[in-house]
């Protein structure tokens, strides 16, 4: 067995014992080829004597230092024998090597053969996420309320200005939620500290709201609505997170999603606001 980068031709070999890594599937299958041909970040395979793939996973830069690590797999007949954490040091090497210095991945709070796993490679547990997700507009079965027609916030989203960031900023490093979360900002299913750019480029494109004296930074993946990064507090969690529901029906999202800091008021805001809740470790380790 041996490392090396992965090349277009490896594609189909990754699909194939990629497809069914879980009972819902995997995510892989429909990214590999577009992470492999667009160069942005690495994807490393170990190969058998036939330099056919058996295992892959993949780094990639989301700031000047920060890098995440994702997308293990190893090949059913090949699990067991250390080899997704021999990748895992390829991958730490190549990170070092081009200035990273700290390296996040995420797992769920139930898969404790991985949490062992990196326990061993010297992660620590950073952060406690918590994912809350629901369903929304018309593909909703069940609006809130006692059975009747759902009934806005009292509060709303307004749109937040470039001028704001200073407000947000200096939020987010203070606030409860903010320091819970280590001022990582969850984008799609990847964690990084947030930056101003963050939130020059959230107020430029419409995705920074102000919520009372709540902050939010959302983003779209149609026809989901994410919320990707909640700064509230305890008297107004409820119905901060209600206002972007009612943004995310406005504007005609089927689905809607946040990731928000384990922390036990906003949890029951986010389940009282009909939200399914999962737990994930944002694990870390210096470079």
């Amino acid at each position: 067995m041996r490392m090396r980068e992965a090349t277009p031709s490896d594609i189909d070999s990754i699909v194939e014992f990629t497809t069914d890594t879980f009972e819902w599937g995997d995510y892989v299958p429909t990214m590999v080829s577009s992470w492999i041909e667009d160069g942005d970040g690495i994807v490393m395979v170990a190969v058998d004597d036939a330099d056919i793939p058996i295992a892959m996973a993949r780094a990639v830069f989301l700031t000047e230092r920060e890098v995440w690590s994702h997308a293990a797999r190893v090949h059913p007949d090949h699990r067991g024998k250390g080899i997704a954490g021999d990748l895992a040091d390829v991958l730490m090497d190549w990170a070092r090597e081009r200035g990273g210095q700290v390296v996040r991945l995420l797992i769920e709070d139930d898969n404790l053969a991985s949490i062992r796993h990196i326990m061993k490679k010297d992660f620590r547990r950073a952060v406690s996420a918590i994912r809350a997700s629901r369903t929304v507009g018309a593909a909703s079965p069940n609006p809130e309320g006692n059975g009747g027609r759902r009934q806005p916030s009292q509060l709303r989203t307004r749109p937040g200005k470039i001028q704001d960031l200073p407000l947000v900023r200096a939020s987010w490093s203070t606030s409860d939620v903010g320091r819970t979360m280590r001022q990582l900002i969850g984008t799609g299913w990847r964690f990084h500290r947030l930056d101003d750019s963050d939130i020059e480029e959230a107020a430029r494109s419409g995705n920074l709201w102000e919520i009372g004296n709540s902050w939010a930074i959302t983003g779209s993946v149609e026809p989901e609505f994410q919320v990707q990064l909640i700064d509230t507090n305890e008297s107004e969690a409820h119905e901060a997170i209600r206002a972007l529901i009612d943004t995310a029906n406005n504007r005609g999202a089927e689905a809607f999603s946040m990731w928000i800091a384990d922390v036990d008021w906003l949890v029951r805001a986010a389940r009282r606001s009909g939200c399914d809740v999962t737990g994930f470790g944002v694990w870390e380790k210096p470079i």
